[in-house]
């Protein structure tokens, strides 16, 4: 359930089991994982009424995380302090190169600058979708967070989206959940970065919308 792990030992972990320190006091993985689906699913669901700020900004990225997390990890909304590594299936055991935590607010904000930055109303949907592929991936290549980044940075995304002119259908995200960490996996990998799985459910996805 945990979506990374860290190059040392863990701080987020319990002393005596390798669970994420929770407010719920649950010790067990599985356990954790219903438990954090269940309340995530419902904060995600209404997260939009939520944040009432017209900024698309890092601030805006804190603000989602501690909204669907903040009654699972006290450290909600909060920059993770570690590096994190975790070898992935569809990169044969590789690890995505995550930003080191002192680089977290900055590169985020120098992907934020380039979204805000592009004039979407200007672009078709298939060039907005593989645009948008490239600029989300490398947001989550960041993985600001310890734990809860694809839900945060997907939310960001369809906020962001709807904001501006290209509302895309979240139903289809979330019910392609395991496909879209996985696109962004593929669409993270530096170099050998493959970007058409993301796009294509970006595109599906903005059609829909």
């Amino acid at each position: 359930m945990n979506d990374t792990k860290s190059l040392m030992h863990d701080p987020y972990h319990y002393e005596d089991v390798p669970v994420l320190r929770n407010l719920l006091g649950i010790k067990d993985a599985d356990e954790l994982e219903r438990a954090e689906a269940d309340i995530t699913y419902l904060r995600c669901y209404d997260i939009d009424g939520m944040i009432q700020s017209s900024v698309f900004d890092f601030v805006r990225l804190l603000a989602i995380h501690k909204y669907i997390f903040g009654d699972i990890y006290e450290w909600s909304g909060n920059i993770r302090t570690i590096p994190m590594v975790k070898g992935e299936r569809v990169l044969g055991g590789d690890t995505v190169r995550y930003s080191q935590p002192d680089s977290i607010e900055r590169d985020c904000a120098t992907v934020m600058k380039k979204l805000n930055k592009t004039d979407w109303k200007m672009l078709g949907i298939r060039d907005t979708a593989e645009h948008f592929t490239k600029l989300i991936a490398e947001l989550w290549q960041v993985h600001p967070f310890r734990e809860g980044n694809t839900r945060a940075i997907i939310t960001f995304a369809t906020q962001f989206a709807e904001a501006h002119g290209f509302r895309m259908d979240k139903t289809l995200l979330k019910a392609s959940a395991a496909y879209v960490r996985d696109a962004l996996v593929k669409a993270s990998d530096g170099q050998y970065s493959e970007f058409e799985y993301l796009t294509k459910i970006f595109e599906d996805a903005i059609r829909r919308g």
